[in-house]
Order: structure tokens, then sequence, then C-alpha cells
């Protein structure tokens, strides 16, 4: 259930999660969604106002780095959207993996698609 990406789609946050292990990485990738992101908590996530989510593993740096992009409908949705994962998500993601966590939060201000 992803909603179509409209030019009010404002605010973002991209998450770079670092492993210390490439066994952890690949522990993280073959179990997010299972474990912490799931089904349940995406649909809650939807309906609270997330447009898009990715998932992409860096490989162009001397690490073990997954990058997170999330994309909401607005400033409303992204706060309700925050008090969800910090409530259901993170409890879990700290129980459940090893890993250092940086975010970057922006107001998209150029976006070209082809």
């Amino acid at each position: 259930m992803v909603k179509a990406i409209t030019k009010e789609t404002l605010f973002m946050n991209v998450m770079e999660l670092d492993f210390v292990t490439k066994i952890e990485l690949e522990h993280w990738m073959a179990t997010f969604e299972e474990k912490v992101w799931t089904k349940d908590i995406m649909e809650e996530l939807s309906k609270a106002g997330l447009v898009r989510t990715t998932a992409a593993q860096v490989w162009n740096k001397d690490n073990h780095r997954i990058t997170r992009i999330f994309e909401y409908e607005n400033e409303k949705s992204y706060k309700a959207c925050q008090a969800i994962i910090e409530k259901k998500i993170m409890p879990k993601a700290k129980a459940t993996y090893n890993s250092k966590i940086r975010n970057n939060r922006g107001i998209i201000f150029y976006d070209y698609r082809s």
C-alpha cells in the first residue's frame, strides 16, 4: 500500500545503519520485515502519513551500511510516524540488532523524475 508521491511530499528522513560485521548486516537484511518493520507496522505508518520508504545496501564504502529513506505527506504525518517508530519500532530494533544509527532529516526542495 504505497501512496503516490506528489509535489506536496516535503518531509523526509535518511537513516544510516552501520553494522560491525557483514554477517550482522546480512542478518538485518534477512529479518527486518519479519522482526521489526512488520506488515502491520507498515500499514499503521501508511495510515499516519508515510508515503514511501526504501532500504538499500551501501556498496561503495568500506563498511557495512544500510540506508533507509522515509518520505512523509507533511510535517504532521512525519511527527505522527516518529511517535509510532519511537514506541513500536525502536525498542524491537535495539533488542534485535547491534547497529549504529544516524538520521538526517530534511525538507525536499528538488525532486527530478523521468
